[in-house]
């Protein structure tokens, strides 16, 4: 029997518009808030308390105000941290809905925005169980050890996304990406101890496979980010941030600024650019930079996606989820927990998302730089700061800090959004599959592209010589 279609009918019921504008804007409004609420807390500690204190007691010691100095950072990770998670299981909930043609949550608060919020009240008031012939202090302490280090590693890159804002100075460290990665290592301990403190065999599994996984998938992680650090000569994620300025062209990680200042002479927009690359290389040697420069970049972007496997593993996000395997070991590692313990745990994956999409944005995306060179928009950066003068005159918006900010926001949020896509979409590795991607083909490629990284860059211009003529 022939079955008629009607196609303009079809689309209007499978079409999911509607629902991606709820999630444009429900994401929108969440973000406004939680940056919001996360600035203004940093602006009362940092300015308002500092001028209030002054006014009532001017012969207030010094090492007063550098305490507060020292508060703002972590008063900024604690106020943002728990808002964020719940922002980032509303979107990976509601995302995973459109991707499946359903609608997410969307009974508590205005079309579901306070659902996370219901479920986090509700995991506080359940029970905490700890089970029988388990190691009570081991059981208690895995999840704040698994926790806090995430924690602890976004700290230096605050400085990197507020470009190096005057209250998140104290924790800008000349060897910042050293110590996020020192940090990042050691959330697999807690995996381990909660596993085997559990007294379950199931537990006990998924604590060994997330031993194995970190140690399989961390050495390609961590030779990403190197070879990131050797294109700039710089451990610190500020400098590496601000090395790429200016536009796509102009970052250090692309050929050290070459490409963009060979792009500079032929536009005629800098003709001292060919010059200087002349007295530097020589006529032949720009075009060996040249082709070198063309050469780091694509190492550049197989070196993103090795840290985006390498990430995606480390932080147990499917299809490397083979810690928890619900199919396998029922929950893995947090079988037993429950109540408070089991929100941390919860709480301490989402922060591990964003802080590798975080490192992600700000060492291979260009941290808070535009990639069209930002004067081009100088007109309707202007017409914004214009706008907003008067919170610039009372220094609660720094017009730098702000766009870079924004610049950062968008970047780190599309990731996190790639990285729910990919949950969506890929099946989930089997054991084998998952070390022999690791050892014989994520490891060796990295190796070789790190070594072809360090060989291609004493051919380009250095980020000195690429800074002269770098456009403001």
């Amino acid at each position: 029997m022939a079955v008629a279609f009607n196609y303009a009918d079809d689309y209007q019921k499978l079409s999911n518009w509607p629902e991606i504008w709820k999630f444009t804007i429900l994401c929108v409004l969440w973000l406004v808030f939680i940056f919001g609420l996360t600035w203004v807390a940093c602006y009362g500690v940092g300015v308002v308390l500092p001028w209030a204190l002054l006014q009532i007691a001017p012969t207030t010691p010094v090492m007063v105000f550098e305490i507060l100095k020292a508060i703002v950072p972590i008063l900024a990770i604690l106020v943002f941290i728990p808002f964020n998670a719940m922002l980032m299981v509303l979107m990976e909930r509601r995302a995973l809905a459109l991707f499946t043609v359903r609608r997410g949550p969307c009974r508590v608060g205005p079309d579901g925005a306070l659902q996370t919020a219901a479920d986090a009240i509700k995991l506080l008031l359940k029970e905490d169980i700890t089970p029988t012939g388990a190691d009570a202090v081991m059981f208690t302490a895995a999840p704040v050890i698994f926790f806090g280090p995430s924690i602890f590693a976004a700290v230096p890159l605050l400085a990197a996304a507020t470009n190096n804002n005057s209250f998140f100075q104290v924790v800008n460290l000349p060897t910042g990406i050293f110590y996020v990665l020192a940090a990042a290592s050691i959330p697999v301990v807690g995996l381990v101890m909660g596993g085997w403190a559990s007294n379950n065999k199931y537990s006990l599994v998924g604590g060994l496979r997330s031993a194995a996984q970190a140690i399989s998938y961390e050495i390609p992680l961590v030779l990403s980010l190197i070879s990131i650090c050797v294109l700039n000569r710089s451990l610190d994620v500020v400098k590496i941030a601000q090395g790429q300025a200016g536009g796509l062209l102009h970052w250090n990680i692309l050929g050290g600024g070459t490409l963009g200042l060979v792009f500079d002479a032929m536009s005629g927009n800098h003709p001292e650019a060919l010059q200087l690359l002349q007295s530097s290389l020589g006529y032949q040697g720009i075009w060996v930079a040249l082709a070198a420069s063309i050469v780091l970049t694509l190492c550049t972007i197989v070196m993103f996606c090795m840290y985006l496997t390498g990430a995606c593993a480390e932080i147990n996000r499917i299809p490397f989820d083979l810690p928890e395997a619900e199919s396998e070991l029922v929950s893995g590692y947090n079988t037993e927990y429950s109540g408070m313990k089991f929100a941390i745990f919860f709480l301490a994956e989402f922060t591990n998302l964003f802080v590798v999409a975080t490192i992600a944005s700000v060492m291979f995306l260009g941290g808070g730089d535009f990639i069209l060179p930002s004067s081009w928009f100088a007109g309707l950066n202007d017409s914004f700061n214009g706008v907003i003068k008067p919170l610039i005159d009372i220094h609660f918006i720094n017009p730098t800090t702000f766009w870079a900010a924004i610049w950062l926001i968008v970047k780190v949020y599309s990731l996190v959004f790639f990285a729910i896509l990919i949950r969506g979409t890929l099946p989930r590795f089997r054991i084998d599959q998952l070390m022999d991607f690791g050892w014989k083909r994520l490891i060796p490629v990295t190796l070789a592209v790190f070594m072809l990284i360090v060989f291609l860059r004493v051919f380009v211009a250095t980020p000195t010589i690429a800074s002269a003529v770098l456009p403001q």
